[in-house]
């Protein structure tokens, strides 16, 4: 942990995650680099001369020690993507980020995201007392932390002693809505998760929520949306899962009212599959009751970190030897003895057109 100090203040001087990917590409030097950083230096990876001038002038006025006291104080946790505690589904998101703050750690159990509205209804928090109670033990809850209908998906699940994950548009020192503080709290301090990706003392900033979307989008094996009108920023979480090819669901509601606008949309253009009751999504999971999804997840342990990726990638869909390379990228010669091996070993199964799924 003492290294990725290094690590934060780099980030800290806003140096993005996509540059931090390039510059430790094969070395993970965080104290070497930000101790000599220089002029010369950053411009052997294309930073403009603005960009160089910041990050120097930032750097002469910075402090580790106050960085330190910042993750110290809330027990922060910085993830890379060359660890084995690094989400492996954010690693197949269009924009992968570096490194990841974390207060606590992150549940190795799968994940439903839930969004909707900040103005939520009662009859959006019926729905979420009814439907995401009922699936939260058999999944991870995964929303925004913003007021509303996320938060209210977070005190369900957490009601139910259930793991949810906040995933924030800020750095982990801030919260924001300040009134979820207490909350925030209480899920690390029950052993779940707050995440951010962003640097120390980012503040709230409305072009920070497309980045935090895609998180959410990407962390988790489906979506559901509660409620949001037709201009929404639940909008960008659904088209960010659509891209990444995961299902998507949406609860129908009144015609007549603005916060059922959009969930009717996704619906009547069959975009969204409706769910009107929590069989909706363990149906569709092929979940019959909690043990079965416990025999799926949890005694599925695997020795081999390969074949985690693959058994993980074919959750998603069902994939041929070749596509499972692409989405895992490693070489499809590479994969094709394991792919054997899971296959003996009762893991996965062979289905048409020379595809693989979950058995």
């Amino acid at each position: 942990m003492e290294e990725k100090i290094y690590l934060a203040g780099l980030h800290a001087l806003w140096i993005s995650h996509a540059k931090l990917t390039q510059i430790f590409e094969k070395k993970q030097n965080y104290k070497e680099v930000y101790e000599n950083i220089s002029s010369s230096f950053l411009k052997k990876f294309w930073f403009t001369q603005n960009q160089i001038t910041t990050i120097i002038e930032n750097r002469k006025k910075q402090f580790l020690s106050q960085i330190n006291n910042k993750l110290q104080a809330r027990k922060v946790q910085i993830y890379t993507i060359t660890d084995s505690e690094f989400p492996d589904t954010l690693k197949n998101i269009p924009h992968t980020p570096y490194l990841i703050y974390v207060r606590w750690k992150i549940p190795q159990w799968p994940a439903l995201s839930v969004v909707g509205s900040r103005s939520m209804t009662s009859y959006g928090s019926k729905c979420i007392e009814n439907i995401v109670a009922g699936v939260c033990e058999y999944f991870t809850i995964i929303s925004w932390g913003a007021a509303g209908c996320d938060t209210w998906a977070h005190k369900v699940a957490l009601e139910k002693s259930c793991p949810t994950i906040a995933v924030i548009g800020t750095w982990i020192d801030q919260d924001y809505p300040v009134s979820n503080k207490k909350i925030y709290d209480y899920i690390a301090n029950h052993k779940w998760a707050v995440i951010s990706i962003f640097p120390v003392e980012t503040p709230w900033n409305p072009y920070n929520f497309p980045i935090r979307n895609e998180l959410v989008a990407g962390m988790s094996l489906w979506v559901l949306v509660v409620e949001a009108k037709q201009k929404s920023w639940t909008l960008i979480t659904a088209n960010l899962a659509l891209d990444m090819w995961k299902e998507v669901f949406a609860i129908p509601g009144d015609i007549f009212h603005s916060q059922s606008a959009w969930c009717n949309t996704l619906i009547q253009s069959g975009t969204a599959k409706p769910v009107l009751t929590k069989n909706c999504i363990l149906e569709e999971f092929n979940v019959a009751d909690k043990k079965s999804v416990e025999s799926v997840w949890k005694n599925r342990h695997f020795e081999n970190k390969l074949e985690q990726q693959m058994y993980n990638a074919l959750f998603l869909e069902p994939l041929s030897i070749d596509q499972m390379g692409e989405k895992i990228e490693v070489p499809s010669k590479k994969i094709s003895h394991h792919v054997s091996i899971l296959e003996i070993g009762g893991y996965i199964k062979k289905t048409l057109w020379w595809k693989y799924e979950i058995a």
